[in-house]
């Protein structure tokens, strides 16, 4: 969680964990190790702005609930005074400590993937005007994609040596499609992803325990690739099987869902999600951000453009001055169907 700028807005965002790095009161999270677009976000939170000279990291650590880790929120209550309290479960991954706090605020920005809205999330004292059923309706009944995904430690010697088994397989099989990335030499060994299906075909390999399902991929590209007559060889040997890893997001309690998509008919659903922050969120105190409230699916840019139109609307709402004359009649106004 995150509190920044002196109107305290509050970034929600799935359960995070602690990890060994900056801290806040005494907690603390990881740097971005890693080279790529893939610690963009987290690389932003550490640079400086030409207007303050400071960075977010630096603005949050200048007040004593700026920053939050190892903290899930539980609940959001409007208050009478038309703040929102936020409350949260801190020491989160200690359940023998939890500790049960709140803080208030006069906005906040929900990120959350929407079914932990409807299952890990409290929202009370919000009237009809402040979050209509429609709203409530379109987020309680989105339809998110599942996706199974098997990770597997790759030798370097597949993708430095190998000249027979390709690096990328479209298969027919309940495996579905395979993939190789290679890493930098500061990494012993490389990736594959064994196995990579969405909605029916995820769901197919449910049953599975991840033990099971990593054996059942690996000896079924072997056979795929023995039956090949330009090919011929095993690929197991490459591959670390005892270290494999399995992402099931339906099941992810952080996510319950990999990405969302809209149903036949329900487009005008997910653009109402989308109009929220302009028709009720100056009245809420509630912005809603990120895939959950978009009709892109796709991750990168529903949160930029979620990001933006919060920010706008918060912006509108203070009254702030905007740069370049640029106000919120410039502003796209999504339109329902009549």
């Amino acid at each position: 969680m995150v509190e920044w700028t002196q109107t305290a807005i509050h970034w929600i965002r799935p359960t995070s964990i602690a990890k060994p790095f900056l801290t806040q009161w005494g907690q603390s999270f990881d740097r971005p190790r890693y080279i790529g677009l893939a610690a963009l976000d987290e690389c932003l939170l550490f640079v400086k702005t030409d207007e303050t000279g400071k960075s977010l990291y630096e603005h949050c650590l200048e007040r004593s609930n700026g920053l939050l880790t190892n903290s899930s929120v539980t609940k959001l209550e409007k208050l009478t005074n038309q703040r929102i309290r936020v409350y949260y479960n801190w020491k989160h991954s200690q359940p023998e400590q939890i500790q049960e706090q709140f803080d208030d605020f006069d906005s906040v920005i929900m990120t959350l993937p929407s079914w932990l809205i409807e299952t890990r999330i409290k929202l009370e004292n919000f009237t009809r005007e402040m979050l209509p059923f429609e709203t409530i309706n379109a987020y309680k009944t989105a339809h998110w994609e599942t996706s199974c995904k098997v990770f597997a430690p790759l030798k370097k010697s597949f993708l430095s040596k190998n000249k027979n088994i390709p690096q990328a397989i479209v298969t027919d099989s309940f495996i579905h499609d395979v993939y190789t990335y290679r890493y930098n030499d500061n990494y012993s060994y490389d990736c594959i992803l064994l196995s990579y299906t969405w909605e029916d075909d995820a769901t197919k390999l449910a049953s599975f325990s991840d033990k099971e399902l990593v054996s059942k991929c690996a000896e079924e590209l072997d056979r795929i690739l023995m039956n090949s007559a330009n090919v011929q060889e095993k690929i197991s040997p490459y591959i670390g099987i005892d270290q494999a890893v399995v992402q099931r997001w339906i099941t992810d309690k952080n996510a319950l869902g990999c990405a969302k998509l809209y149903r036949p008919g329900t487009y005008y659903d997910a653009v109402g999600l989308m109009k929220y922050n302009r028709d009720f969120a100056h009245v809420s105190g509630l912005y809603l951000s990120g895939e959950s409230f978009s009709v892109d699916a796709g991750w990168t840019e529903p949160c930029f453009r979620g990001a933006v139109d919060a920010v706008i609307h918060i912006c509108n709402k203070t009254a702030a001055t905007f740069n370049g004359g640029f106000s919120l009649s410039d502003y796209p106004h999504y339109q329902l169907k009549i």
